[in-house]
């Protein structure tokens, strides 16, 4: 793995993380089973992320030969990852 795309991906989770707190702050104005659904959801990022963060690690440790074989399928995840907490901001919102 290169640098620069270890400290991309460093950051991308980074920002996965203030979005998650701040779905967290904003839990608290909903009620309910949207509440109920919201915390589950917001469990199921945070723990995307950490997985996201441990794979990251991995990366990093088994260097740039493991990188260019992975790259297709950690981008899949990231997506995933940051389409579930796009979700879950538009889910709050309504």
């Amino acid at each position: 793995m290169e640098k620069k795309d270890g400290e991309a991906m460093e950051a991308r989770l980074a920002e996965m993380g203030k979005r998650i707190d701040e779905l967290k702050s904003r839990q608290g104005t909903v009620t309910g089973e949207v509440k109920a659904e919201l915390e589950r959801r917001i469990d199921a990022a945070c723990a995307d992320q950490e997985a996201q963060r441990q794979r990251l690690h991995q990366l990093k440790d088994r260097g740039l030969e493991h990188w260019d074989t992975r790259k297709d399928q950690a981008g899949k995840a990231w997506n995933d990852l940051e389409k579930s907490l796009r979700d879950l901001a538009a889910r709050l919102k309504k």
